[in-house]
């Protein structure tokens, strides 16, 4: 299992413990957040795995992930179960903020997945990445450098996990809102890569923002939203 989702073992035991805590505060839609996270796993493997024999030479190539990795990718959907819980026990909010939430939380997961396809599978394209920031040409796998072939395959990673909202019935406005906002992680994501390469931040950093970039913008999106639009 760690093997398939490329996990070693401190990132399996963090993974189990985020899914147990998923698990008792997700309520009666646990099933839902664990899938989704599960969908992420099994996607992000494929895009571990392409290639491997090409990629591994690459700057920063991982073939397996540890706890760091699970923190900077689980925590701000972990922490959208946690407001789930608190809006469902305590806060007697209205079920659009509930929605809101859920919908966040795939957002969230949206991002980390563009992110993760547009690094695994933008690599392997024909083009030359160039720094976001300064449109010079970097050397493949240098964090902040993109293409428009890794920009594309990180719009169908978000679109893969956005797929997931027309199972709670969401709408096409709200697969839209999280669809961008895994995109506009994915971009915030690059963004912060050039800093890391001076020594500004790092890839877990980046990633941690790039989620948290992603729940927020579907979730102030569709705040903007009445409830009928939503689903």
């Amino acid at each position: 299992m760690a093997s398939l989702f490329t996990l070693d073992i401190s990132g399996s035991l963090l993974a189990v413990a985020f899914g147990i805590i998923i698990f008792y505060l997700g309520l009666g839609m646990w099933w839902f957040f664990i899938a989704v996270l599960i969908d992420f796993l099994v996607l992000s493997a494929l895009a571990t795995h392409a290639k491997e024999d090409a990629k591994s030479t690459l700057k920063g190539y991982e073939k397996t992930r540890s706890w760091k990795n699970v923190v900077a990718n689980g925590l701000v959907p972990v922490i959208m179960v946690v407001l789930y819980f608190a809006s469902q026990t305590y806060w007697s909010q209205s079920p659009q903020y509930d929605q809101i939430i859920i919908f966040a939380f795939v957002a969230s997961v949206a991002a980390i997945t563009a992110d993760k396809f547009a690094s695994e599978f933008g690599v392997l394209g024909n083009q030359e990445p160039k720094d976001i920031l300064t449109s010079k040409k970097v050397r493949r796998g240098t964090s902040g450098g993109i293409t428009w072939f890794g920009s594309l395959v990180g719009l169908a990673g978000a679109f893969l996990i956005g797929l997931t909202v027309f199972a709670l019935g969401g709408s096409v406005v709200v697969f839209a809102a999280v669809v961008v906002g895994g995109v506009f992680g994915n971009l915030i994501d690059s963004l912060l890569g050039h800093f890391e390469e001076m020594k500004i931040g790092n890839k877990y950093t980046s990633n941690l923002v790039c989620s948290a970039a992603g729940a927020l913008f579907c979730g102030g999106v569709l705040l903007l939203l009445p409830l009928s639009v939503l689903l």
